[in-house]
């Protein structure tokens, strides 16, 4: 009887837990936010579970926006979030990382200033002071941008403000910040009431590019590989779902990360202004962009060479419907 019972519990076993799924670990370039909706929907939704992955989504611990790059390639993670602009300085000081696909297809950023204090155009900072937090990086783009309505340096003062751009916008401390369209502009319209002036990086002497990117080691991805192309395949179902049903998609987002729930009416109002950025990921085979970004960059001196480009992005994990 005993032995009976051993057996009906191993063949139980033998269907409860089925056999092992690879698992791979993304390192999320930030807490977890109405930029990864599409990662959680196709969580919740179990599309990664239906290509035969497990998926652990996990936030840095460290919030240095270099440092999900720096877990993907010590191999301490599968794969991480970064922006191109990181990831072409990293690559650029022999880190092998590669682009893998997109996640959100236009920059978020540019400068955000107040109507209030009569700032129309990029000529009216001619005097004023610009607040950043990221170094080098803020600084060249600020600067470029600047450039194109004619303005030099000595025309504007550049204030490192850390990571409190925000107050040191509204108190008066600086004109303008370097902020997201999705974020910090949404957040001083709805909770100041305060009517805003936002100028897109794209739109002035910024090469358009991807906000954010998967990349990994080149190690993983040549281990890894198939693991990947079924990874990226739920990324566009998932994607594709999302922007047919975003009501759905963020609410399965809420679900997996109920401490938001405090601000939910603010969290969607950041996912409905960032919904039709993610139309075509995780497509970005669109490689002109990666050649302008990266030249721009380097003219720029933020990078001392330039890295061949089909080291620093790979097309080759992408779905089909990315036209491949």
């Amino acid at each position: 009887m005993r032995s009976l019972a051993i057996g009906v519990l191993f063949i139980v076993s033998i269907f409860v837990a089925g056999p092992a799924q690879p698992q791979l670990v993304v390192i999320l370039d930030w807490l977890p936010n109405p930029n990864h909706v599409p990662l959680y929907f196709a969580q919740e939704m179990g599309f990664f579970r239906a290509e035969g992955l497990s998926v652990s989504l996990q936030a840095p611990t460290a919030f240095d926006p270099s440092d999900p790059a720096k877990l993907a390639a010590a191999g301490r993670a599968d794969m991480a979030i970064t922006t191109p602009i990181n990831l072409i300085v990293i690559r650029a000081q022999n880190v092998p990382l590669t682009a893998l696909g997109s996640l959100i297809q236009k920059p978020l950023g540019g400068l955000l200033a107040l109507k209030e204090r009569g700032i129309r155009t990029l000529k009216d900072l001619k005097g004023r002071k610009i607040g950043y937090s990221l170094e080098p990086e803020e600084p060249v783009l600020w600067t470029a941008m600047l450039e194109t309505a004619g303005l030099k340096p000595g025309d504007y003062q550049l204030i490192n403000v850390g990571f409190d751009t925000l107050p040191a916008l509204l108190t008066g401390q600086v004109d303008a910040i370097g902020a997201f369209r999705n974020v910090e502009k949404i957040v001083v319209e709805i909770q100041e009431r305060k009517e805003t002036v936002f100028f897109a990086m794209e739109e002035h002497g910024i090469p358009d590019h991807p906000q954010l990117v998967f990349i990994a080691n080149e190690t993983i991805v040549q281990q890894k590989s198939e693991l990947l192309k079924k990874f990226l395949r739920a990324v566009a179902r998932a994607v594709a779902l999302t922007l047919q049903e975003p009501d759905r998609a963020f609410a399965l987002f809420l679900k997996a990360n109920p401490d938001l729930h405090r601000e939910a009416d603010l969290n969607r109002k950041f996912f409905d202004a960032t919904l039709a950025l993610f139309v075509g990921a995780p497509c970005h085979n669109q490689l002109d962009k990666w050649e302008k970004l990266q030249s721009f960059l380097f003219e720029r001196k933020l990078i001392e060479r330039a890295s061949e480009l089909t080291l620093l992005v790979t097309v080759n994990l992408l779905p089909p419907e990315c036209g491949i």
